[in-house]
Formats: structure tokens, sequence, C-alpha cells
């Protein structure tokens, strides 16, 4: 059973537990080596009395790397983690609690909680990970890639800074924009009662679309880099970076966390760290 504290942090049998973020990369590097990882986090890693969490779309992105997807279910049976919202659920949990103050539980699903008769926690996962409706759902994710990507260069070609770069004053402007674009498309129902009321829609209630809206913002316009279809899930798994206490990702979007953090008022207590650094002191241990 557990529950959160006023900071946010899960706490287990009154134990205080932060919830730290494995983005797919990371995630097949601890199924490809386990045992250290598992003795890196515990004895090495800077932060303390942590559950190992992933998102529901990186357990997709395993589908299509059925040998490591295989690995997933021998280590995960057996080893706590939990398993966090996408972009879309924790968009519904957030309109569902606009009203109020309450703090957001993120997580989706924790794999050693499932029980069920008659079958171990290895086959009761396997079946959870390879039923229609979840094999339907990746295959509709992936087959989005393009579309999504398509969206975010019509809105790069849109949007120039005034004075050959931009202010935080233009970046917060673009987040604004885009946040109530996002939300007006994906949570219409909501929005259609707040304009019938005449209300305006307070985009800081929805941490996750004005994280995927910074990302969006970072990833491409102060360099000008150009879109890959590899960027669609980065966006769809930091999503749920308001509501964790620490990230271990690529270099790029450790980058671009840390700016949000430092120039924004969002992700205030998150940690982000270096694939790249983690491993390199993985295989130093």
């Amino acid at each position: 059973m557990y529950a959160f504290g006023e900071e946010g942090n899960m706490i287990i049998n009154q134990t205080d537990y932060k919830l730290c973020l494995l983005d797919t990369n990371a995630l097949t590097s601890f199924i490809q080596n386990p045992i250290k990882w598992i003795e890196y986090l515990k004895s090495c890693f800077p932060v303390k009395n942590i559950v190992v969490c992933y998102s529901i779309f990186s357990v997709c992105e395993l589908w299509y790397r059925q040998e490591i997807f295989e690995k997933y279910f021998d280590i995960f049976s057996w080893y706590p983690s939990l398993v966090l919202d996408g972009h879309e659920s924790i968009l519904k949990k957030e309109v569902f609690n606009y009203a109020n103050s309450q703090l957001i539980d993120p997580i989706l699903i924790s794999p050693l909680g499932i029980k069920e008769d008659g079958c171990s926690q290895k086959e009761l996962l396997i079946k959870l990970f390879t039923n229609k409706e979840f094999i339907e759902r990746t295959h509709y994710w992936k087959k989005q890639e393009s579309l999504v990507l398509n969206s975010i260069i019509g809105m790069k070609k849109n949007y120039k800074p005034k004075n050959g770069s931009y202010s935080k004053k233009e970046i917060e402007f673009f987040n604004y924009v885009v946040s109530l674009e996002q939300i007006g498309l994906r949570a219409k129902e909501f929005a259609k009662s707040k304009l019938k009321n005449k209300e305006v829609i307070n985009v800081n209630k929805f941490p996750s679309v004005k994280m995927t809206a910074y990302m969006v913002f970072y990833k491409f316009y102060p360099d000008n880099r150009n879109p890959e279809n590899s960027d669609v899930f980065d966006f769809i798994i930091t999503s749920i970076c308001p509501y964790i206490d620490c990230i271990i990702t690529e270099g790029n979007v450790c980058n671009i966390i840390n700016k949000i953090k430092r120039n924004h008022k969002l992700l205030n207590g998150i940690q982000a760290f270096s694939l790249k650094d983690i491993v390199k002191e993985i295989n130093s241990m």
C-alpha cells in the first residue's frame, strides 16, 4: 500500500521513496545488465530510496525489440518497479483534478501488485503486455509518429524570434499558446465547457502539457534542429516529468530538462542524470 506525502514523494511502510524515471534507452540498458544496475542504484546513485519507474510507452517501444522485451518479463516479474502514465492518461487526471489542489498520482501500474490465483507474476505480466489491446495500441502509436512529427515541423516554421534569439517572454508565450492549443485538441469536452461558461483555462494546472510544449521548443527552436521520429516518444515519455523526482535519460533531453528547471517555474524538484555518465560509472564498478 502506498501514499503520497506533501512533497509528492511515495510513502511505503512509512518510508519516503522517490520516483526515478528511466527513459527507454536507460530501461534497455537496465534490462541488458540488471545485476550491475541494481547494485549501482542501491549503493552509488546520488538519490537514495528510489523506485525504478518507466513510461508505458517505453514498454511499447520494447515490443519492437523482442529479445529485450522477453528479458523485461524475466526481470520485472520479481524486481520492484512502477509503470507511469503516458501523456493521455496523465492529462485525464489533470482534467479530473482541475477544480482542486490534490496531488496527482502518476502511477499507472505496479507490476508486482497484479494478482491472480493460479498465475505466476511473470505469467501475469506477460498477459498484461502481450494482449490484443496492448499490441494494437503499440502499433497505433508507432504509426502516429509521422503525424506528430509533421505537426511539430508546422509549429517550427510559424514561430520566429523578433531579435535573432528568443527572449524568455517569447518562450513563455510560445508555451502558453501551444499548451492552450493542446488542451483544446486533447481535452475537447473540458475545453468546450470552459468556453461555454466564458472561463479562462489555467494552463498551470496542466504541468504535463506545459512540459511537452517546453520540450518541443528547446528541442528545435534555439538551434534550428530538424525533428526525427525518435523525438516523438521523448515528448510523450517526458510529459510525466513534473510528477517525478529524478530521471535518467539521453544527454540532449537531460540538458533540456535542466534548462526548463533553470529558466521556468516548472520541474523545481527534479534531478536529471545523463545515461552516458551513469553507464560509464556502472562499467567502472
